[in-house]
């Protein structure tokens, strides 16, 4: 299917996806992308926190999702981090590069086919950077860069890390990108083991989702229906179970389904810029 018969080609109201970090759960993005693109659902904005700003990225350049789809099913990884161990993380991510370099249709937020928005945090101020403009390979990283294991990215003035210390679900920047409709896509980095911690990134992962879970009210409020796939059995780094995740997403987006076009039919009838006053929160196991 053509992109833009996704974005304008039908004359409906677009839905903005907000696509939250996770790591290896966040290939279950692909298979809400997969649901939407096969039942014609407009996606006319996307917004993105770490690896969803990844595949969020690539599927606002233009990539097919058939070849998102293929190159996903073979990630590890040696294909986003070398191992560094400097004073400011165990690792880089500068392989990200090649990735985007691979996969990508455009390279820049401006010859993005849908409107894009990526998220990054400050570490001096501890404020979301929202970018929507410039080159996109290095803002990727940044909004990466998960604190212990990945070096931080020195963007301008700027040091950066992960987004979604800020943003687990970038909501309000999906928000701002003026769409009227807006999916968030939650796949957590919340470890569900209770045993003590056998190591530090399991240290940090955890203070890190103890931390998001004070910030639900805040990013949940920007949306207009949350998605939340069943992935909570995979680990951060299982991403050799990439079809699971993918499944999972497919899932879930197909019982939301109803639900979206309720919404896209209720943006119809509403004045633009007239937001819905109540929302609806959906996850896997509400049926």
């Amino acid at each position: 299917m053509e992109r833009n018969a996704l974005t304008a080609g039908n004359g409906r109201p677009g839905v903005a996806l907000a696509l939250g970090g996770g790591f290896a759960r966040g290939f279950a993005h692909l298979g809400v992308l997969k649901v939407l693109e096969e039942n014609r659902v407009p996606v006319s904005h996307l917004a993105g926190t770490s690896v969803g700003s990844v595949f969020g990225g690539a599927y606002a350049s233009g990539a097919p999702l058939a070849r998102i789809l293929a190159a996903s099913r073979t990630i590890r990884f040696r294909d986003i981090a070398r191992w560094s161990v400097s004073r400011l993380g165990l690792a880089s991510n500068h392989r990200l590069a090649d990735l985007i370099d691979r996969v990508f249709e455009a390279k820049s937020f401006e010859d993005m086919k849908i409107p894009l928005a990526v998220v990054a945090t400050d570490l001096a101020t501890g404020d979301p950077v929202v970018f929507r403009q410039g080159p996109l390979v290095e803002v990727i990283r940044a909004s990466c860069a998960y604190p212990g294991l990945f070096e931080p990215i020195q963007i301008g003035t700027r040091c950066l890390a992960d987004g979604g210390l800020v943003a687990p679900v970038p909501t309000q920047a999906a928000r701002q990108l003026g769409a009227q409709v807006v999916l968030g896509v939650s796949v957590g980095t919340e470890d569900t083991r209770r045993d003590a911690p056998k190591n530090v990134f399991q240290v940090v992962a955890r203070a890190v989702a103890a931390a998001q879970k004070h910030q639900l009210d805040a990013w949940e409020s920007h949306a207009d229906l949350v998605i939340r796939p069943d992935v909570q059995n995979l680990a951060w780094d299982d991403f050799d179970r990439a079809s699971e995740a993918i499944e999972a997403g497919e899932a879930a987006a197909r019982r939301a389904l109803p639900r979206i076009e309720r919404l896209i039919s209720s943006a119809v009838r509403r004045p633009a810029g007239d937001l819905p006053t109540s929302r609806t929160f959906l996850s896997e196991a509400l049926g």
